[in-house]
């Protein structure tokens, strides 16, 4: 079948001027039909085979031009309207060169940590607030109870067929600061410059989300972080007295604290000391000397 044919017979015939070609298209009888033509012409005399086949030749010449033509033009509208590649992609181009502009979503980490900022109502300029609060637990007096200190909210709680009174021994109070020392802690975020420590009052919290980071960790007798870690904030390692019935985890507290302002009455409580070393128990080389009060860091894992 000629190449003419098979263009016509696969319907691109109808489309060609669409494709930019300009060249008139019949539909004719293929190559037998010029070698019959070329045989009878051959058969009548010299002379007529001898004009008969160089026309054959222009015209299949002229058909595999138009063929050529066809072809080039399909494979290049096809590149033209192809996807990017992988390639593509990667440098952020489109197919052909074009710069492709990325979704705020492509910059956005969609994965994060989250931790708790003791002492703090507010999270650092790199982590996002989820709720700030005050920091509850058993009383320090109580032998059951929880274990843990917890980050309580203070707005839009929300509850569910409460009743007034205790019917059933299970209770939750706030958490105060027992530290009666000026200056251990740093007074720049308390509520007043004449405040050079934090004795009674309530502790503040807040829950941070930190996008990007995938684990975070408290390191306690340090201030800085690992290589590869960010630090989130540094302070003091605090928990209950030690001679008191009820135990509680140790946490880090910021060594720049918020106070809740009024709220310096003594109503005990949860109760907060700072943690001191003990050596002999401990190691005597990193820990020397007994009775240092300890540090602590909060780091989080730059993935």
């Amino acid at each position: 079948m000629s190449s003419e044919k098979l263009v016509m017979d696969q319907g691109f015939g109808p489309s060609l001027a669409g494709l930019g070609l300009t060249r008139p298209y019949k539909r004719q009888g293929g190559r037998r039909t010029g070698l019959v033509l070329l045989a009878g012409g051959c058969l009548g005399g010299v002379l007529v085979c001898a004009v008969l086949m160089p026309l054959v030749y222009v015209t299949m010449s002229h058909l595999q031009l138009e063929v050529t033509e066809l072809r080039n033009l399909v494979i290049t509208r096809s590149a033209l309207t192809a996807s990017p590649g992988t390639e593509d992609r990667r440098n952020d181009t489109a197919a052909g060169g074009a710069h492709r502009e990325r979704r705020q979503a492509d910059l956005t980490p969609s994965f994060g940590d989250v931790y708790v900022r003791w002492g703090r109502e507010q999270c650092g300029e790199n982590a996002k607030t989820i709720y700030s609060g005050v920091v509850g637990s058993g009383h320090f007096a109580h032998h059951g109870g929880g274990s843990e200190y917890l980050c309580l909210p203070t707005e839009d709680l929300e509850w569910n067929n409460p009743v007034a009174g205790h019917q059933h021994g299970s209770y939750m109070y706030g958490a105060e600061f027992e530290v009666n020392t000026d200056g251990f802690f740093s007074a720049e975020n308390m509520v007043s410059g004449s405040i050079t420590n934090p004795w009674n009052y309530d502790v503040l919290c807040s829950v941070c989300y930190v996008a990007g980071r995938s684990a975070h960790v408290m390191i306690p007798a340090r201030e800085s972080c690992p290589e590869g870690w960010s630090k989130e904030y540094s302070g003091y390692l605090m928990s209950e007295r030690h001679n008191h019935p009820s135990n509680k985890d140790f946490i880090c507290v910021d060594g720049a604290p918020n106070l809740r302002t009024g709220s310096s009455a003594n109503n005990d409580g949860g109760l907060l000391y700072p943690v001191e070393t003990q050596c002999g128990s401990l190691p005597c080389g990193p820990y020397d000397t007994s009775g240092y009060e300890l540090t602590c860091v909060v780091c989080t894992f730059i993935k």
